[in-house]
């Protein structure tokens, strides 16, 4: 009977182990703002870098991600940036994508968007028509081979900075947004996660893009 119970005991205990394991990390879901892959492409005096991932659309810092919308955001980087209209198109799974260059006057770029799901080449070439002249330029991904996902990194922030995500969770619900962002420096990846939590509290952390580990975090404000 002794033997019976241990059994059950032990059993119980792997089949909670188990359930906690198929439970999704609660992170996943308050990213309202992610940028998975950066393209990067140049000729003459013309570059193009390109970023992939979503945004909560429309946008609003509640703690509540709502609809998020897939997308392939470009800058223009012109060293000597002529006074005419800049216009890309591009193919994807047969369809042909179009888009306009516009100022953004927030950030003073010049910058152009195309909604597209499931976007997962590492290079595609793209036409730049401006002033009566089209360009191709190849957009290559300049993120690392062996980076880990975005989810991936915050399973590690989750499982190795469980006491900071708990302040952040109240009533069983993690309150607060999630701004997630590959970078490359020297060639190397990093995670940027911003956790904001109302307008006016935001913590930015580092993570390494290769190991998970976080590498620095500060309040921002």
């Amino acid at each position: 009977m002794r033997k019976l119970s241990i059994i059950l005991a032990v059993l119980t205990m792997f089949l909670l182990s188990c359930s906690a394991c198929d439970k999704p990390n609660p992170l996943y879901n308050s990213v309202s703002d992610l940028r998975e892959t950066i393209y990067l492409g140049n000729i003459d005096n013309l570059t193009i870098k390109a970023g992939y991932g979503f945004k909560e659309s429309p946008y609003s810092n509640d703690a509540k991600v709502s609809i998020r919308v897939y997308a392939l955001t470009f800058h223009l980087i012109d060293k000597e940036i002529e006074n005419t209209s800049y216009s890309l198109s591009f193919e994807f799974n047969k369809n042909t994508y179009t888009t306009e260059f516009k100022l953004n006057p927030v950030s003073d770029t010049i910058c152009a968007s195309v909604e597209i799901e499931d976007f997962n080449l590492k290079e595609f070439p793209v036409t730049l028509s401006y002033a009566g002249e089209r360009q191709e330029i190849l957009l290559k991904s300049i993120v690392p081979e062996n980076t880990i996902s975005y989810k991936t990194a915050l399973d590690h922030l989750y499982n190795k900075q469980n006491s900071l995500i708990q302040t952040y969770i109240i009533d069983g619900n993690f309150n607060a947004e999630i701004h997630v962002r590959i970078l490359v420096k020297d060639e190397k990846p990093y995670w940027y996660v911003g956790i904001a939590s109302g307008k006016d509290h935001l913590k930015a952390m580092l993570i390494d893009g290769y190991s998970g580990e976080l590498l620095a975090i500060r309040e921002v404000f």
